[in-house]
């Protein structure tokens, strides 16, 4: 076992011209043969003679054991790591022992979730897509197959992650393509897979290019995005105001609230604008800007405003956007539209009872709109404010209203039924505009609106993207047109928080 084409006779050569004396190198082998021994059970040895071939034979010896050649090299190198000779020695071990991407017991773990997930038979075409996102290749199925890679990974599901992990890598926390694979496939799997493959690919992923927990997240929302389906969307939050005793005076301010702890960055200038007309441009060009920028960030981008109660049944999911190259429609038929009511944000005592209604939701996810926990006022009939103040101040259960017809704003809080709710902590409000009137208005908007209350935000953008079974809901009713969704919880108020500050409490006498 000689000369300069042997790989262990290679890095040996390379490691005698470390400046070490006799006894230094030969202590420094037999700790590092000791340490081999101590971590893989192998046989005692020592080292034998001071020549290049021996310490070849020593290298080949601890390679024999996986993941030996390393550990001898670690123990070896102590004192030395950062010398220029010791670096030259770590150079020509990567380059002449490239280690495997994954660990076996992390391919076998990953195989068996591959094979087991409903995307199996589209695993080839989707790996492909994430080569070609990756411009990683290879640029066609021809350029895979059986045969790469180690000899043990045989099968339709090992040979692919073989050709991931035979690809070329090497790019300062860039996510490797094996990682964005996994993460593609995860967002189209059901919850408890998904899950399964979400902690294979969080355990491997400071190996894989994201070296930081935020990294990963920022991933898994990239992939998710392009897939349609975010994890944690973008929102938009719109404050408009108005100065009542000025009509059709409004001001206008807008965040982006990112996912994540970062929160939220003013997304242009406040306006002040003299008339609806320009206010709703306004919000429309913000909002188009908006979806622009996030590019494939902006699928499932949430649109929020915060609304004062005089304007909390404005229809601000029919303000019409005119994409460039495309066909005007409402913002609400695209995303997600929610009013959040400012005057709760801005009431920081209200908050614990919100808190509570709200959390009671979260914990029963099954509760359904149909359900008693959602009362329903007909058309026509007013709510006493003092009375609907002394049934909900120790009422738990109650959790969403729905008006046919919204209680118009006469000018005053102190006897507004609609701000009795909003103090009282209720977290989903329904106004049906215009139409509650209609013979069919009740029947036909419980049953749009029927399932899980959890689930009504995106239930209200199906409506108003015209998605459904009823066609009358649409040719007779109009119901997409006219559908106000006030809708508050904590992500609301942290939202409105990191945007406009947090209100003053009073917490505490002074």
């Amino acid at each position: 076992m000689s000369g300069s084409r042997d790989p262990y006779w290679a890095l040996a050569n390379e490691m005698v011209r470390l400046q070490r004396s006799t006894a230094d190198t030969a202590s420094a082998r037999r700790a590092a043969l000791q340490r081999v021994a101590s971590e893989y059970g192998a046989a005692p040895r020592s080292p034998e003679g001071a020549t290049v071939e021996a310490l070849a034979l020593e290298l080949a010896y601890c390679a024999d054991h996986p993941g030996g050649l390393a550990v001898y090299l670690e123990e070896f190198s102590r004192g030395h790591q950062k010398t220029t000779s010791w670096r030259a020695v770590e150079r020509l071990h990567r380059q002449l022992f490239p280690s495997d991407l994954l660990e076996p017991h992390h391919r076998r773990t990953l195989c068996e979730l591959l094979e087991s997930c409903d995307q199996a038979p589209r695993l080839r075409p989707l790996a492909l897509r994430v080569l070609h996102e990756t411009g990683a290749g290879p640029a066609s199925p021809g350029d895979w197959g059986s045969g790469r890679g180690h000899d043990e990974r045989h099968g339709e599901v090992p040979d692919l992650l073989a050709v991931f992990e035979d690809l070329p890598y090497g790019w300062e926390n860039e996510p490797h393509p094996l990682l964005v694979f996994v993460e593609t496939v995860a967002v189209l799997e059901d919850t408890p897979l998904r899950a399964r493959l979400h902690a294979w690919s969080g355990r491997v992923a400071a190996h894989l290019g994201c070296r930081s927990p935020r990294r990963l997240a920022r991933l898994r929302d990239e992939v998710a995005a392009r897939a349609g389906r975010p994890l944690s969307p973008y929102r938009l939050l719109l404050e408009i105001t108005a100065r009542t005793p000025v009509p059709d005076l409004y001001t206008v301010r807008s965040w982006v609230v990112p996912p994540g702890p970062d929160g939220a960055r003013p997304y242009g200038e406040p306006v002040q604008l003299s008339s609806r007309a320009a206010m709703e441009d306004e919000v429309a060009g913000r909002y188009l800007s908006c979806v622009q920028e996030l590019g494939e960030l902006s699928a499932g981008m949430v649109v929020e405003f915060l609304l004062p109660r005089p304007l909390l049944w404005l229809p601000v999911d029919q303000i019409m956007a005119r994409p460039p190259d495309s066909v005007a429609r409402p913002i609400g038929a695209d995303h997600t539209v929610l009013v959040r009511s400012r005057d709760r944000w801005a009431k920081p005592h209200w908050r614990p009872r919100l808190h509570a209604r709200s959390d009671l939701l979260t914990t029963a996810p099954e509760t359904a709109f149909e359900s008693a926990a959602v009362r329903v006022v007909p058309y026509g009939e007013r709510l006493r404010p003092v009375e609907l103040l002394r049934q909900l101040r120790h009422d738990r259960e109650q959790l969403g209203w729905l008006f046919l017809e919204p209680p118009p704003y006469t000018g005053g809080l102190e006897g507004d039924a609609v701000n009795v709710l909003l103090e009282m902590g209720m977290p989903v409000i329904v106004a049906v505009r215009e139409v509650g009137g209609h013979p069919e208005a009740e029947r036909k908007t419980r049953k749009v609106l029927a399932g899980r209350l959890m689930e009504l935000p995106e239930r209200v953008r199906m409506l108003r993207g015209e998605v459904g079974p009823d066609a009358e809901v649409f040719s007779v009713l109009d119901l997409h047109r006219h559908i106000s969704l006030v809708w508050d919880g904590r992500d609301g108020l942290e939202g409105a928080d990191s945007a406009l500050g947090h209100p003053s409490t009073g917490g505490g006498l002074r």
